[in-house]
């Protein structure tokens, strides 16, 4: 391994990811790993739409791009999107850790021998994939959510961060990983405390570009798709969508017996991601970290950098403070919010602790990969989508007996969501109309129902009853739902009126 440049042990990290990740990829459509939300994403990115909110506007750019390969389904080519944002994730996790152990493994213990850089290098490959083979990790790379997408822009984040790169590409890199998850504000007081105060200015610059994607909602909100969640093309619009105030009311509106549920839940969980004892190597690697180096930026050249072994006390605890910190917020973010996906609020903790896994696997030299390995197969079984609960046979079941240009009336977001992309992307059934009784409260979708079906009767109040009775005198009325795990697969209830 000596002999391999450290860029080419970083892409093999993240091409063996890749090909495991291929082996347990989904298909196809599936809720499984909280995939609920994938035909919702896919079609606003083919169709240049505006999906719940924050819009998530750098994931419909690139998954438009994903749209035009010319292969596969548009499922199956997002899927793999995922995988291949993951395994970049790993990629660079691979090579912060890689600096990490070799700034460790130089001039200061002295050790100068041919094998000092393999010594090195298994740590790092070893911190990447753990990451990699965490189950909560690789279950996201096996679908279609924004989480994969959001993992590789945090990892572009940090490794610009703690590879002392210039700050306004550490402020870019958060901007951008804040326009795939608003929870990646909560990095910004490790960027602030990172870059310092005399790099503050390039570092607001740099994320206010980052920033930039939200720009384009008003534009997306133009484009006539069938996702389009609120009124991007008006200030107050699209303040109300990029800030995500539909779900304000799920945080700290979680109840005590959740919490506690959750508190015990997740203290197996989460500590079970790296087998528990790989948390103890994050640990004894952050505190090494402290004493390893602190990265002093030059004022005079955003580029310079430099490595003292010897830093200031306050200096020498400041980054890892924060980091504890950030891993805090995350943790407590996660636990309030009330969403049945919380715990993948907190991947970007995993994410942060793998940054740290090598310096404290690096005793263990080769023997550290015995970490992924147990990973890899132990979860292996658990993670193979290949064979999972797919939903095109419930939602090409279901469109099949609708009646002609029914209008399929849904009260859930996955039933609503997959209907949509097959509807809309597949084109199956386009004579039928997709309505989400929930949305339907909303001003904004009412209008929006209203300006893409002129023929339908939308009510300018929310009165569903009306809508019903004043459109079954001209489409067959239907009530649908998937069922994909469950027998029969779905549900269609045609010519009742509540």
């Amino acid at each position: 391994m000596r002999s391999l440049p450290y860029p080419l042990i970083c892409f093999l990290s993240a091409a063996l990811t890749l090909a495991v990740y291929l082996f347990t990829l989904a298909p196809d459509l599936t809720w499984a790993n909280f995939g609920s939300d994938g035909g919702e994403l896919i079609t606003a990115a083919m169709t240049w739409g505006v999906p719940h909110p924050p819009g998530y506007p750098t994931y419909v750019l690139l998954g438009h791009l994903v749209g035009w390969l010319p292969f596969g389904t548009a499922v199956y080519r997002f899927n793999l999107f995922s995988a291949v944002c993951v395994a970049g994730a790993v990629g660079l996790v691979t090579a912060v850790n890689y600096q990490f152990v070799v700034g460790d493994s130089s001039p200061a213990d002295g050790d100068k021998s041919p094998t000092t850089n393999t010594n090195a290098t298994m740590p790092a490959v070893a911190a990447g994939l753990t990451f990699a083979f965490a189950p909560l990790v690789w279950g996201q790379a096996l679908v279609s959510e924004v989480y994969a997408l959001n993992l590789f822009c945090l990892a572009l984040f940090l490794w610009a961060l703690l590879t002392a790169r210039p700050c306004w590409l550490v402020g870019l890199f958060l901007g951008l990983s804040i326009t795939t998850h608003l929870t990646s504000l909560l990095m910004l007081p490790l960027a602030l405390v990172g870059c310092g105060r005399r790099q503050r200015q390039p570092l607001m610059v740099g994320l206010m570009i980052g920033l930039l994607p939200f720009l384009l909602l008003p534009l997306f909100a133009q484009s006539g798709s069938p996702v389009q969640w609120g009124e991007p093309d008006t200030l107050r619009g699209w303040w109300w969508l990029v800030s995500a105030q539909i779900y304000r009311p799920n945080f700290f509106a979680v109840s005590p017996a959740l919490l506690l549920s959750r508190l015990a839940n997740w203290a197996i969980l989460l500590p079970a991601q790296f087998l528990w004892l790989g948390f103890l190597f994050v640990t004894l690697g952050l505190a090494k970290f402290r004493n390893l180096y602190v990265v002093n930026r030059n004022p005079t050249s955003a580029y310079a950098s430099r490595i003292t072994h010897h830093a200031s006390p306050i200096t020498d605890y400041r980054l890892p403070i924060t980091t504890l910190f950030t891993i805090t917020l995350y943790l407590l973010y996660a636990l309030v919010y009330n969403t049945p996906d919380a715990a993948l609020f907190t991947l970007p903790v995993l994410l942060l602790a793998a940054m740290f896994l090598g310096l404290g696997l690096r005793p263990l030299r080769q023997w550290s990969l015995l970490l992924p390995l147990a990973l890899l197969l132990l979860n292996f079984r658990g993670q193979d989508l290949r064979q999972g609960v797919m939903v095109r046979p419930s939602a090409t079941a279901l469109l099949q007996a609708a009646p002609s240009n029914a209008l399929l009336v849904s009260s859930d977001s996955g039933t609503t969501f997959s209907l949509w992309y097959f509807v809309h992307v597949e084109k199956q059934r386009p004579d039928v109309v997709v309505v989400d009784s929930n949305l339907f409260a909303f001003d904004w979708h009412r209008h929006h129902l209203a300006v893409q079906y002129p023929l339908l009767f939308v009510p300018v109040a929310d009165d569903l009853p009306a809508f019903y009775t004043e459109n079954e005198a001209a489409r067959p009325l239907c009530f649908a739902q998937l069922t994909p795990e469950g027998k029969p697969a779905f549900r269609l209830e045609c010519g009742r009126n509540p």
